[in-house]
This record gives C-alpha cells, sequence and structure tokens, in this order.
C-alpha cells in the first residue's frame, strides 16, 4: 500500500469512529452532553442524562461504529496486522473525535463492536461480564473495563489472532487510560453509579 493511500484509508476508519453518536443524540434533544452528567460523550451519560431509553441507542451506535470498522477491515483485502491497526483507529476517532474538539468517549462500546469482528463467543463473555460488574457494582466504570478485561485471552481461546489479542490488549489500556479519572474517583468513593 502506497504512503498516500494508506493515509487515506486511515483516515476513514478514524473518521468513522469519530461520528460522535452521543454527542448527536444530545444535540437531537437539544442538550450539549458534554456539559451534563459527567461530561463524557459515551452511551453512560446519555442515559444518565437523558434518561435509560437512550442509553441502549448510544450503546448501539457505538457497538456499530466498531463492528463496522472490524467488518471492513477484514473485507480491505490486507494482510497480518494492517486491518486490525486500522480498525482501532475507530476507537481513536471515538476518543478523540474531530467534530468536537478532539473530546469524545472513553471507547469501551467501539472497542466490543471491534471484539464481536474478531470472535463473537469472545464478545459474549464480555457482555456477560459486563452485566455481572454492573450488577455486583452499580459502577459503569467496573463494568466497563471488566468487559474489556477478558478479552485478550477470549480472542486467543476462540481464534489463535496474535494480532487481535495485540489489538485488544492495547484496546484495554487505552480504556484504562481514559477512566484514570473514574478509578481515582472509585478509590475515593467519589464515583458515580450507573443511572
Amino acid at each position: 500500500m502506497r504512503l498516500l493511500e494508506g493515509l487515506l484509508v486511515a483516515a476513514v476508519f478514524y473518521l468513522l469512529g469519530a461520528i460522535p453518536c452521543s454527542y448527536i443524540i444530545g444535540r437531537l434533544k437539544g442538550i450539549d452532553i458534554r456539559e451534563h452528567g459527567s461530561g463524557n460523550v459515551g452511551a453512560t451519560n446519555v442515559g444518565r442524562v437523558l434518561g435509560r431509553r437512550y442509553y441502549p441507542l448510544a450503546l448501539a451506535l457505538d457497538l456499530g461504529k466498531g463492528l463496522a470498522a472490524g467488518l471492513l477491515a477484514s473485507h480491505w483485502g490486507l494482510t497480518g496486522a494492517w486491518p486490525l491497526l486500522l480498525a482501532g483507529l475507530a476507537v481513536v476517532g471515538h476518543d478523540w473525535s474531530i467534530f468536537i474538539r478532539f473530546s469524545g468517549g472513553k471507547g469501551v462500546s467501539t472497542s466490543l463492536g471491534l471484539l464481536a469482528a474478531l470472535s463473537w463467543e469472545a464478545l459474549l463473555i464480555s457482555i456477560a461480564l459486563w452485566a455481572l460488574a454492573l450488577w455486583r457494582t452499580r459502577f459503569a466504570s467496573v463494568a466497563s473495563l471488566a468487559a474489556l478485561s477478558l478479552s485478550p485471552l477470549t480472542v486467543w481461546l476462540f481464534t489463535h489472532d496474535l494480532w487481535g489479542v495485540v489489538l485488544m490488549a492495547a484496546l484495554t489500556l487505552l480504556a484504562l487510560f481514559r477512566h484514570r479519572t473514574n478509578i481515582a474517583q472509585l478509590r475515593r468513593g467519589e464515583e458515580q453509579r450507573a443511572f
């Protein structure tokens, strides 16, 4: 792949992820989601600010971005690590969207969409971990990190794809970084419950 072509393809994946679904949902309701609740541009904050009925929509759209990126990358005809690296740019776009001044969500839903493209079985395990952690703790941040925590292992178990393992490990570390404020709030006992 030539340099210019590679940059254009990378931009497509980044821009796909950069579509700020939660922000758009909020704007359609007359609210800038960044100015309410946690200020995060993600599904959980949509649920907190706009009500629970909007949470599934925001979640599905963010999952869909990751799934679309994963499927597009797998059918692009590239080999080796390139398809997964390009798909990972969708999560970068979600976390730092050019459309909302490089703010964004925390990337968990979009990462889980990518996981769905790698292995539906691994996704089901992540969903089960998410539901269990949310039920036990009522903290969306804990549930989100639990959902991603075993994904490198489950991707290896179900696909034996080393690059898939590397991608999910990198996305887990990125999610930990994006949740650093939540982790600090959990330690201080100040973290908000899900909704």
